[in-house]
């Protein structure tokens, strides 16, 4: 395989990997409530949704995608307690449930009436089906799923761009917009994605490489396959948050795992319905796909010791999401938002303290992470009691 042939499958793959329930929903919010404000609260998204994973991904490259060596400096034990809330998070209790969701809320407005807990035991059969494959996963998603994800996403943007209103006057100051944009670019949980998607990216290049002068580019290839996919997610977020604005109108009473399929059905009438449904069913089933692996494997591996197979702890790892998947998009997105904004900023700042640390050697990333999240834990627990 080619230096460009195996970057661009790597950077589509990561695309198509943080491109998954969240990114098709919070950016379309953001246009709904932002209107006419929505190139402000677009700044917002690129900084927390794009900018910040970005700056995850930098760090992890720089350790090769490893992860023990990556939290090392936690300790064992905080970093293994750290790592499974994560997984966790993104995983069976999270962000996978959720994409669960979201793919029936667009395949309900095609087959309207389809029970959810029948889709939803499908899905995770698929899903299950493709995580087994996990040394094709990479190259499955970067060199089929991601190319047609792509021409749909563009296809409904265009479209959507090309025949929708001008966007209303919102009553959202610039800060507000700004604001808002920087709180739902949280929601995308992209920047927990980047720890552990780097890391698939990073090996399947590995694996690619032969010689010891590859090897050397490892580094360099890795950079530039998360730039491409970067750059795509970029592309599409600015996409959706001016869809969002242009029908706002029609989408307030709309649930938000729909958000999407409305806007194709305006723009494109009801035989665009189909093409939104299978944009909505690729991007949360490849999302879905490398986070029941990373899951399955973090279960199998790190936690029970490999002492039970694979297929099982991917089995458990699934039936965990399916019963998470029947509460409802909106109660998942509350919970994961209570547990990000304690621990975001910290592992911001853990990011990018390992970067000045690979930079310039001085070691004080464990006393930036435990000094900010204490500083959230105390801020969170000081507004819910009203003390600020």
């Amino acid at each position: 395989m080619s230096y460009t042939r195996l970057v661009f499958v790597a950077g589509f793959a990561m695309f198509s990997m943080f491109f998954g329930s969240g990114n098709l929903v919070f950016p379309l919010m953001i246009g709904v409530k932002s209107l006419d404000q929505f190139h402000i609260a677009s700044i917002g998204l690129m900084i927390t949704g794009v900018l910040v994973p970005f700056i995850g991904l930098l760090s992890m490259i720089y350790y090769n995608g490893n992860r023990q060596l990556f939290f090392k400096s936690l300790g064992g034990p905080a970093a293994f307690i750290l790592t499974f809330s994560m997984l966790s998070l993104m995983g069976p209790f999270g962000v996978l449930p959720r994409c669960i969701i979201v793919a029936h809320g667009g395949i309900d407005l095609v087959f309207e009436g389809l029970s959810a807990p029948l889709f939803n035991g499908l899905f995770c059969a698929v899903t299950a089906f493709l995580a087994w494959h996990r040394s094709k996963i990479i190259e499955l998603i970067g060199t089929c799923l991601t190319p047609l994800l792509l021409l749909g996403i563009f296809a409904l943007i265009i479209a959507g761009l090309l025949l929708g209103p001008v966007p209303s006057i919102s009553n959202l100051t610039t800060t507000g917009a700004l604001t808002e944009g920087l709180l739902q670019g949280y929601q995308t949980m992209d920047l927990l994605a980047a720890f552990f998607f780097s890391a698939t990216t990073v090996i399947f290049i590995a694996r690619a490489l032969t010689s010891h002068e590859d090897k050397q580019n490892l580094e360099r290839l890795s950079l530039t396959a998360c730039l491409i996919g970067a750059f795509l997610l970029s592309v599409v977020y600015l996409g959706f948050v001016y869809l969002g604005a242009k029908y706002a109108p029609i989408l307030c009473e709309v649930a938000p795992e729909k958000l999407l399929v409305v806007i194709a059905e305006q723009s494109l009438g009801r035989i665009a319905l189909p093409l939104a449904a299978i944009v909505i069913a690729l991007a949360t089933l490849t999302t879905a796909t490398i986070l029941a692996s990373l899951f399955a494997d973090f279960l199998q591996k790190d936690m029970l010791q490999e002492k039970i197979p694979r297929w099982a702890a991917l089995l458990i790892t699934l039936l965990i999401a399916y019963t998470f998947s029947l509460l409802g998009f909106s109660e998942l997105a509350n919970w994961i938002a209570n547990a990000l904004m304690i621990a975001y900023p910290a592992l911001i700042g853990y990011a990018l303290a390992k970067i000045i640390e690979k930079k310039t050697g001085r070691k004080y990333a464990r006393e930036v992470f435990w000094l900010i999240l204490l500083a959230s834990i105390i801020a969170k627990v000081s507004a819910h009691i009203g003390v600020f």
